[in-house]
């Protein structure tokens, strides 16, 4: 099968780290070409050898033959729908895979699954599918009919009926994966001599921090010495609260100032709280410190995903609110012994249940299935 894949991998940015670990796994089954928006991309030496180097192909959106049998596939790239690409994807001949991979509607996907542009929809999570879903119902006038796909997982796979009579949509939860080869595994910090280190690692966006941090890592009631390493500040961030001073306890980087796997394994625990007007689709940093053996403290519930990604009291803690963020931090500092249990037991969750790498290619023949 032909596979056009229309994006291109990045170091830093969701679609573009996922892209590059997904890459290996597509090109291992079909004949991949990625094409990126911009010529300038393919002049990206690394990611060019990257790409090749898999025995994938790669082109501009011109060079494509103009009839082609397979799919297209486009993880979160606006510029598929803005630009006419899917247009001129779909005029060659290709069925189209469109995944948002954020929980709010791109302002013409919708449009374009209404009019049948869009042959199968893909969700990260159950929590990315119940915040999308309604939405491209209520535009193609349709419903979700029983009978869908179930593994042991859960459902997995299914149809959106048209209600104007035409073909339904197939819709899959691929989730991401990520090679857990490429995120170390290394034991407990603090072991080793360096004080306890606290941190979270994510794009600089305001809206994933607590509308209190950095006061929410102050509150946790650690013992000194403590550290509190943050990836991924910028000015954008800082500027959310003017005037606060950090004392030498803090070390606010921005994004890529670390190398990622080099600032993960530098942690103890990642407390990953998250703003009030913050959906989390699925946590991809919280599973890579996961396969690093750092342990996630994430929130219970609030519409996210993360529940479903950490195993409590065996991979991490699920936390109801600020007593329990501090309650299984200070625990974690204090018992070495229930630190390094978790820590091992987070990298075997996250490569045997979350990373498996033959469960996520049944997923993506799902997608592609005739």
């Amino acid at each position: 099968m032909e596979l056009v894949l229309f994006n291109w991998p990045a170091a830093v940015g969701g679609a573009g780290t996922k892209v590059e670990h997904l890459l290996p796994l597509l090109a291992a089954e079909w004949s991949v070409t990625v094409v990126p928006n911009d010529a300038c991309q393919l002049e990206e030496v690394k990611w060019r050898r990257y790409v090749e180097g898999l025995g994938a192909r790669c082109c501009l959106l011109e060079e494509l033959p103009e009839r082609m049998e397979g799919w297209a596939l486009c993880l979160c790239n606006h510029a598929f729908l803005d630009r006419g690409i899917l247009g001129a994807a779909r005029r060659r001949g290709l069925r189209i895979a469109w995944s948002n991979e954020m929980m709010w509607h791109f302002p013409v996907e919708r449009g374009a699954i209404a009019i049948g542009l869009v042959d199968a929809v893909l969700y990260t999570s159950p929590a990315q599918r119940a915040a999308l879903e309604p939405g491209y119902l209520s535009i193609v006038g349709g419903q979700v009919p029983a009978g869908g796909v179930v593994t042991a997982r859960g459902e997995v796979a299914g149809e959106l009926q048209r209600g104007d009579g035409g073909p339904p949509v197939r819709w899959v939860i691929t989730g991401n994966y990520i090679d857990p080869a490429k995120f170390p595994f290394r034991g407990p910090r603090s072991a080793e001599g360096p004080p306890f280190t606290i941190g979270r690692l994510s794009r600089p966006d305001p809206l994933k921090f607590p509308d209190d941090f950095p006061a929410t890592y102050e509150a946790l009631g650690l013992r000194d010495p403590v550290r509190f390493r943050v990836m991924g500040w910028d000015e954008r961030v800082a500027a959310a609260w003017p005037g606060r001073v950090y004392d030498n306890r803090w070390e606010l980087l921005a994004p890529l100032a670390e190398d990622t796997v080099r600032f993960l394994q530098s942690l103890d625990v990642m407390v990953y709280d998250l703003g009030p007007r913050f959906q989390e689709s699925w946590g991809r940093a919280v599973v890579e410190a996961m396969l690093c053996g750092v342990v996630p403290l994430v929130p219970r519930g609030g519409g996210h995903h993360l529940e479903n990604l950490v195993p409590h009291g065996v991979g991490g803690f699920l936390c109801d609110g600020p007593e329990d963020f501090g309650r299984y931090a200070r625990m974690l500092q204090d018992d070495p012994a229930l630190l390094a249990r978790l820590s091992h037991g987070a990298r075997e969750w996250a490569e045997q249940r979350l990373c498996n790498r033959e469960e996520h290619r049944a997923l993506w023949r799902m997608v592609f299935q005739d």
